[in-house]
């Protein structure tokens, strides 16, 4: 065996200071908010605690199964076609039993003649939403007797159901349970919720989001300012605390990050959410945060501003809106039916609106949006951070020494665990975190190989 001779020892520490240096160097010129993965809308609004569909798969006897995705089984499923009851079948193998193609030796007939509308009830009642399909069901014989030639019979679906196999997390993916927080600071939010901001079990959810805001728009009226440094690392409690008694001032992200930290213990799942624009597909900070909240009611999450007392942006069908989609409002200027629910007293004192007061009123979406306008151009990356929510590192490193799940939530985020976003241009997040991931694995092999060659020299 060949031992390691000194210049060996020599160059291969020389290499471990160059691919560190590199590591450093990477790290420390890395752009703000640089951290992020593009994930698609399905993936960050579709959660697993709501059923989406996989696939159908057609099955002999006219029979089309349904390969859901969802977190929760039913005990059994309710069949209703054309709003009649039909077959109840197990909770875990829901199928949809049409008749047969139809073909009745006219090509003449409409397609919607041969329509049925499906639905899916899981039992017992209010265990999760009805799954609703309309399927057309055509014989082959219908199209070759018009002169085309189809060699099986077909069934056209629609469905308001997500359908299509991509990643999806469950909403206790995205929900911080603050356990390092501690218990007793735990202890008395949770009384804050129940005795100050007055939610009850009986509350639905936007009645708590109103609660928690109405609470914290009061508390926090006075507050806002440039934060201190120490409020990167800062606890959400303890920051609520600072900031209600005059010895702390927060922006938009310590007033988001407060608010995420009530809704949760609220009982309401909700996340963190702050946004970018790009320059050469290259990510650069805009300077605001909110958050979205889950409305089990609806099955959607809801875009939440606690700076603007702002949420419960909705459709002219009542149903709620997420970042996403009021981003897309944005690019077309598309804001006609569109409200929102805000407190005139803090943000919008000013507005034509009457409004009691610390009640929340419904206004136009387009007589509030002069900030969503701003942010949410065609440029926009909008990153969704999951737990532990602690702010990311601003260049005051020795932060990093202050708290243990500061520094190693900014590590996992650095490296291997980055933020959601979602951006309807390309970016640089892929490209980033294979640079990351190739210098940090060059270090661990360059120590690895300088290890084992000091051992053998010393052997």
């Amino acid at each position: 065996m060949t031992l390691p001779t000194r210049k060996n020892l020599r160059g291969l520490s020389l290499l471990c200071l160059i691919v560190l240096a590199a590591n450093l160097y990477v790290f420390f010129k890395r752009d703000w908010e640089s951290s992020y993965l593009p994930q698609s809308y399905a993936s960050l609004y579709y959660p697993l605690d709501m059923p989406t569909l996989r696939e159908w798969t057609v099955e002999k006897g006219n029979v089309l199964r349904l390969d859901l995705a969802w977190n929760r089984e039913p005990e059994r499923w309710q069949l209703l076609v054309d709003g009649q009851p039909g077959q109840v079948m197990p909770g875990s193998a829901p199928r949809i039993y049409v008749a047969g193609p139809i073909f009745d030796g006219s090509s003449s007939k409409a397609l919607e003649d041969f329509r049925h509308t499906y639905t899916l009830k899981p039992l017992p009642a209010g265990f999760g939403p009805d799954l609703s399909f309309t399927v057309n069901e055509i014989s082959a014989e219908f199209y070759r007797k018009s002169g085309m030639q189809f060699a099986n019979d077909i069934y056209l679906v629609q469905t308001d159901v997500p359908v299509g196999k991509f990643e999806r997390k469950p909403l206790s993916y995205w929900a911080d349970d603050y356990a390092y927080v501690g218990a007793d600071r735990l202890a008395a939010a949770d009384r804050v919720v129940r005795e100050d901001m007055g939610v009850t079990e009986a509350d639905d959810t936007l009645t708590r989001i109103a609660k928690v805001m109405r609470y914290l728009r009061t508390k926090l009226a006075d507050s806002g300012g440039v934060p201190k440094d120490d409020f990167r690392w800062m606890d959400p409690w303890s920051m609520c605390q600072e900031m209600i008694n005059g010895t702390g001032k927060g922006w938009c992200t310590q007033n988001a990050q407060i608010y995420v930290f009530f809704a949760n213990r609220a009982g309401i799942p909700t996340r963190f959410v702050f946004g970018a624009n790009t320059q050469d597909d290259v990510i650069i900070y805009n300077g605001h945060s909110w958050a979205e909240s889950w409305v089990k009611e609806q099955n959607r999450w809801t875009y939440v501003d606690m700076t603007q007392s702002l949420y419960g942006v909705a459709d002219k069908h009542g149903a709620l809106l997420n970042t996403a989609d009021i981003l897309d409002l944005c690019e077309h200027d598309a804001f006609d039916g569109i409200t929102a629910m805000i407190f005139k007293d803090w943000h919008w004192k000013n507005l034509p609106v009457a409004a009691r007061p610390f009640t929340p009123v419904k206004v136009p979406f387009a007589s509030v949006n002069w900030l969503a306008k701003q942010e949410y151009s065609r440029q926009a990356i909008i990153k969704y951070r999951h737990p532990p929510n602690v702010e990311d590192i601003r260049g005051v490193y020795s932060m990093l020494l202050k708290n243990r799940t500061f520094a190693w939530t900014n590590f996992k985020r650095y490296l291997y665990d980055p933020p959601a976003a979602y951006s309807k241009l390309p970016t640089d997040g892929p490209h980033t975190y294979r640079v990351r991931q190739g210098l940090f694995a060059a270090l661990v092999l360059a120590l690895g190989l300088l290890g084992i060659a000091a051992a053998r020299k010393s052997a």
